[in-house]
């Protein structure tokens, strides 16, 4: 891989996100920073692990690429219950399956070079954090983060650029790095996929041995229950069920569901109970209208002067009409949906999802990463999957309890009905947390987009359609199916012309 800064270039943009203190550069100029110099304390590498951190989670390239959460947006416009609005910018073009499919887009080199720059960030703490049986346990602790940094983009690629485990290990799929690069590293060849799964495992289990006793103070350091989580999806799309049963169990150790109530408060901060790893920001951190809250908000903050509603940011990404229909009556959930009816409003025909509000009026709302709901949700699938039809559905209704809904009966449930519920749920617990891409790839299954035909009466006192699916094929003017090109994303144009190895 041809990264396009020097080694210590690399180290420049983290030194600038983290909160070390002005000491840190007393023995060199800014520009001037060596390698030995970085990880010369524990004190700077604790900096270097922050900065990656936020690297990854808010580095932008333009508006519409705010770090990560690009790509869980992108994910979920993918599939069939969300909608990216017509003539808004951002997620326009991901919703038709065009440009995470063109290689040749900005976006499709940013999906790439985010990650691997990540990649390399966690490569440099991995060969400079030197330790051995007698060191530091803090010490260990910052490597142990560097690997799980490492581990989750290899988890987070091979899911985006090849089809799933059990479809073909041995496909193509990506280049493996594992040293810092340099001007001289030599572009790797790609990996198959489970070569990269070998080295995914790899990397978790090694964190997993390095943070026993890891205490973090804030939650976007990747700790032990962080690592089970990962480590639980990665053997989920497997299908390593006992293992994805077992470590989904660890993770939400100490995470309790959050209840009803707390469903109800805008998933924007890492304070709820169930969030075991998530992203806080500032106001200057969230890249104002432009942040992942601002693409996914549809909830008004404020009305003018006229009692219209006022929003702020683009306000994308809605869900869709024939999505909300999954929902019982009762469900707290259900009732986080209405329609926006004034005709002067910016998201006029629109539903609005409260599930995801911004803080305002500061708008420094937080990233959710990992809930104890989707490990909850992993345990239930795997015990389906493994014939264990009661103890599924007794973990499914431990959910539906906090979210209002009745218990199912395990005695009406086999074994595929059990799984179907389950993935269900998954669709309505998880919505905008960028996993519907992910669950469509490991399932081989293809979105079902459907129009819709609902009306209602709007605040003129006119009837007219509420705004649905405008998508339903892919850009070839095909049905949408499983397995398809249009679901992976493109190594870009770029990277193609500077690894001749690919």
């Amino acid at each position: 891989m041809k990264l396009k800064f020097k080694y210590i270039a690399a180290f420049l943009p983290l030194l600038a996100f983290s909160s070390c203190k002005d000491s840190f550069f007393d023995t060199a100029p800014a520009t001037q920073i060596t390698t030995p110099e970085v990880f010369s304390s524990e004190s700077n590498i604790d900096a270097f692990i922050n900065g990656s951190i936020r690297f990854l989670m808010e580095n932008s390239t333009s508006q519409d690429n705010p770090g990560l959460p690009t790509i869980f947006l992108t994910h979920e416009v993918m599939g069939e219950d969300a909608i990216a609005r017509d003539g808004r910018y951002g997620f326009r073009d991901s919703y038709p399956y065009k440009d995470p499919f063109d290689n040749g887009t900005r976006r499709a080199l940013f999906f790439w070079t985010l990650q691997y720059k990540s990649i390399d960030h966690a490569n440099n703490l991995i060969a400079n954090i030197k330790i051995d049986d007698s060191s530091k346990e803090s010490l260990k602790h910052l490597k142990g983060q560097a690997y799980a940094l490492r581990g989750v983009n290899y988890l987070n690629l091979v899911r985006q650029y090849q089809f799933t485990y059990v479809k073909d290990p041995n496909a193509k799929a990506l280049p493996i790095y594992t040293d810092p690069t340099t001007p001289t590293t030599e572009p790797k060849p790609l990996s198959t996929v489970k070569q990269v799964y070998d080295q995914i495992i790899a990397d978790l289990k090694e964190a997993e041995r390095l943070l026993p006793g890891f205490k973090r103070k804030v939650k976007n350091r990747l700790d032990l229950n962080v690592v089970y989580g990962l480590l639980a999806r990665t053997y989920l799309t497997q299908e390593n069920w006992e293992q994805a049963r077992d470590y989904a169990n660890k993770a939400r150790v100490g995470y309790p569901l959050m209840s009803a109530t707390q469903y109800t408060e805008g998933f924007n901060d890492v304070g709820n109970p169930e969030w075991i790893w998530g992203h806080p920001q500032t106001q200057t951190q969230n890249l104002g209208g432009a942040s992942f809250l601002a693409y996914i908000e549809t909830t008004p903050y404020a009305t003018d002067a006229k009692g219209v509603n006022l929003y702020f940011g683009y306000n994308s990404i809605i869900p869709d009409p024939n999505f909300i229909t999954l929902f019982a009556n009762g469900d707290v959930r259900k009732s986080l949906f209405d329609i926006a009816k004034q005709p002067a409003e910016a998201i006029y025909r629109s539903y609005r999802y409260r599930k995801f509000r911004n803080k305002h009026p500061n708008r420094d709302g937080h990233i959710v990463l990992m809930r104890a709901s989707e490990q909850l949700l992993i345990e239930a699938e795997s015990k389906a999957r493994l014939d264990d039809v009661k103890g599924a559905i007794d973990l499914l209704n431990e959910l539906r309890r906090k979210r209002n809904v009745p218990d199912l009966v395990a005695t009406d449930f086999d074994k595929l009905k059990a799984v179907q519920e389950i993935l269900l749920e998954r669709r309505k617990e998880l919505w905008g947390e960028g996993f519907r891409l992910y669950d469509i790839l490991r399932t081989q299954t293809a979105p079902v987009r459907r129009e819709t035909n609902e009306t209602f009466v709007d605040d003129a006192g006119k009837t007219v359609s509420v705004m649905g699916h405008y998508i339903l094929k892919f850009p070839d003017g095909t049905n949408i199916t499983p397995n398809s090109k249009y679901f992976l994303f493109p190594i870009p144009l770029n990277e193609l012309n500077n690894n001749p190895n690919l």
